[in-house]
């Protein structure tokens, strides 16, 4: 009698473990996991925490679903507002109960980030360690809940997209795909002020940490300018074009060098970025008569909450940070 592969009936059987279970509603599930226990710190909804970093008593709001069990696997979402904004006014408890993950959604301090300008005494720029900030914040989540260590993602909008790009992405980070929404990086050769990464010679995207990028931008913008220029016409800071960023971020990322284009409705094109390492993907919507704000009447409304939301969870679900093999145990 022929003898079979072991290591070829145990593939076998995983694979028809993986398909069959998405039915059964097993792989997000705890019938088959034999890690710690979490206690209900959180509660279905909106929940409110604060911790202590770098000598500051830093708040965050996590939002569950309301079938929240704190020994289900989650995918997180972390939000970061724009200027003036905050985690208190952000919700997306719609699509956080139709999808099944926790959105998590920091306060700036002074309502804004630390995006590495560095600045003297009696500068307005925030000083504070938001990166670090962003670390404890996410260990927080994972001593506390049973996270998905393949699907955590962030998404940003102008402040929060300027700190993701240069506090989060230049650094080692935990974030498997990021969304960012009218932000890029500083252009290290126009701008007069200091800027942390510029100093520490930072690249754009950290090295040997593969990670998918969409960005959404207007190119009517006269506050982050799509072509680059001076942030809200200022003499002092510039950022990179939104072209350069993608076209630097690709090469680092080993992307085709050339991306696809496809062109939509309202002036929307999007350029595809493909083949790259460790099966990233590198993504930009341009908006064409879009300026910096709602993108609400150039993109199609989203299934649930409006069609920025629904464009980067459809993005992040394609984007686990292990898309080769895995069985989201």
């Amino acid at each position: 009698m022929k003898k079979r592969n072991p290591i070829v009936l145990i593939i076998l059987f995983l694979l028809i473990f993986y398909n069959t279970s998405y039915y059964l509603d097993v792989r997000n599930s705890s019938y088959l996991y034999f890690g710690p226990s979490y206690d209900q710190v959180l509660e279905p909804g909106r929940n409110s925490i604060s911790i202590e970093h770098d000598g500051i008593n830093r708040t965050f709001w996590v939002e569950t679903p309301m079938s929240y069990s704190p020994n289900h696997k989650y995918p997180i979402v972390v939000y970061f507002h724009y200027f003036g904004g905050s985690g208190a006014g952000t919700s997306m408890q719609d699509i956080v109960n139709s999808e099944k993950f926790i959105g998590v959604y920091p306060n700036g301090i002074h309502n804004a980030w630390n995006s590495g300008v560095i600045a003297d005494d009696d500068d307005d720029y925030v000083q504070a360690d938001d990166y670090g900030f962003t670390i404890k914040m996410i260990d927080w989540m994972r001593s506390n809940t049973r996270i998905d260590e393949n699907r955590i993602f962030a998404f940003g909008q102008s402040a929060g997209a300027m700190f993701l790009y240069e506090q989060v992405i230049s650094q080692q980070h935990d974030f498997a795909a990021i969304g960012l929404v009218m932000g890029n990086y500083y252009d290290c050769e126009k701008s007069s002020v200091v800027i942390e990464r510029c100093v520490e010679g930072r690249p754009l995207n950290y090295p040997d940490q593969p990670v998918s990028i969409l960005h959404l931008h207007g190119q009517m913008d006269n506050l982050v300018p799509f072509n680059g220029g001076p942030i809200a016409q200022s003499d002092d800071l510039y950022v990179n074009s939104v072209y350069d960023t993608a076209t630097t971020i690709s090469q680092n990322s080993m992307c085709n060098s050339e991306p696809r284009e496809d062109n939509f409705p309202n002036g929307v094109t999007r350029y595809k970025y493909y083949d790259c390492n460790d099966y990233r993907e590198i993504i930009v919507y341009a908006v064409y008569s879009a300026g910096h704000g709602n993108f609400a009447e150039y993109l199609p409304p989203g299934v649930i909450g409006d069609g920025v939301i629904t464009m980067m969870w459809e993005f992040f679900e394609n984007n686990p940070k292990n898309k080769f093999f895995d069985l989201n145990l």
